[in-house]
């Protein structure tokens, strides 16, 4: 199943982060942080009263993180007790008791109501063949600590912020190429996979997966490729038994037994 033709405005990326100009205090003594040290530290002080800093498996991967972006000859070998995160948390505090107020927090819900309107009326949709599809989702996911599930074994390490040189965008051949969000940057790069429903792709640097931005689930073409699975599943349904055997002649040649199950 094939587009003809596909045009969008490409994915939008996070706000950047605001630098405040911040310090921590090492050992006592105090550091001026950068811009992504900064960023890093605040991530780590929105979650001082969750479990996760608890965890000393979520506490060593932002740790070690934490100090790659440290200057090694200082601090090589700090404990995260040893790290005084109270400047950060007392602004913190302070940001979520102003954002608490009845007042703020009804204008802050209405202004975040009116700007997801306008993001999504301009990225969240494309055309496919000349009509207007919803996409499934349009922004990159944010920088941060990985939260993971359970007990993976990343989880405390930095994920990294996804910029518009990591992006291969699928587009048209006669679409025009959208500029980025973000000034002064150029997408990755620019295919035309007619046979995809994907409208954008990047590498996760952490995990090593590949992220996807997708056509929503209830555009036709994509209705019209699980309608195509679901065809060719009925057609192989009826050569089951045939399948079944040839599976189970080739395991029996490498002595491995399996269960008989029933489809």
């Amino acid at each position: 199943m094939k587009w003809k033709t596909l045009e969008h405005k490409g994915i939008l990326f996070p706000p950047e982060y605001e630098y405040k100009k911040l310090e921590i205090k090492i050992k006592k003594k105090k550091i001026k942080l950068n811009e992504l040290q900064e960023e890093m530290a605040w991530a780590w002080a929105a979650k001082r009263n969750t479990p996760y800093i608890e965890d000393k498996i979520f506490i060593e991967n932002f740790l070690n993180d934490f100090k790659k972006i440290l200057p090694k000859e200082q601090f090589g070998g700090v404990d995260i007790k040893d790290i005084d995160f109270s400047e950060i948390i007392r602004i913190q505090e302070k940001q979520k008791e102003y954002n608490s107020k009845p007042e703020i927090k009804k204008q802050l819900a209405a202004e975040r109501k009116k700007n997801r309107e306008i993001l999504k009326e301009k990225y969240g949709y494309a055309k496919v063949d000349g009509v207007k599809t919803e996409m499934g989702n349009y922004m990159a996911e944010p920088p941060g600590i990985f939260m993971g599930r359970g007990e993976h074994p990343f989880r405390g390490k930095w994920k990294k912020r996804t910029y518009p040189e990591d992006v291969i965008l699928n587009l048209g051949k006669q679409s025009v190429i959208p500029k980025t969000p973000i000034p002064n940057r150029k997408w990755k790069k620019i295919v035309n996979d007619q046979e995809s429903t994907w409208m954008a792709c990047w590498n996760d640097e952490l995990t090593n997966k590949t992220k996807y931005v997708w056509l929503g689930d209830a555009s036709s073409i994509k209705q019209q490729q699980d309608r195509a699975k679901y065809d060719k599943a009925l057609i192989l349904k009826k050569s089951i038994n045939t399948i079944r055997k040839h599976i189970e002649k080739g395991m029996e040649s490498k002595n491995i037994k399996i269960q008989n199950y029933k489809i």
